[in-house]
């Protein structure tokens, strides 16, 4: 009885693991002000009305690498 007491407490351990992470969404934006603590991420308006106030979020931040000197069309105008 124990056993299929654990295999069961498993199983559903491990269903609910899965199915977590199949509704997260991902949403693409760009960083529009960063002051003190607060970062303004400007996503579509489509993708807005997705989120609400309270919502959990977590990013992956991406760096921009500034241009090379000289490597611009308009270099010397």
């Amino acid at each position: 009885m124990a056993k299929k007491l654990i295999v069961l407490i498993a199983a559903v351990a491990f269903i609910g693991g899965i199915s977590s992470a199949a509704l997260a969404k991902s949403y693409k934006g760009e960083v529009t002000a960063v002051k003190d603590n607060s970062v303004t991420v400007q996503v579509s308006k489509k993708d807005a009305k997705k989120i609400s106030v309270g919502d959990n979020l977590s990013m992956k931040i991406k760096k921009a690498k500034a241009p090379k000197s000289g490597a611009s069309a308009l270099t010397g105008c």
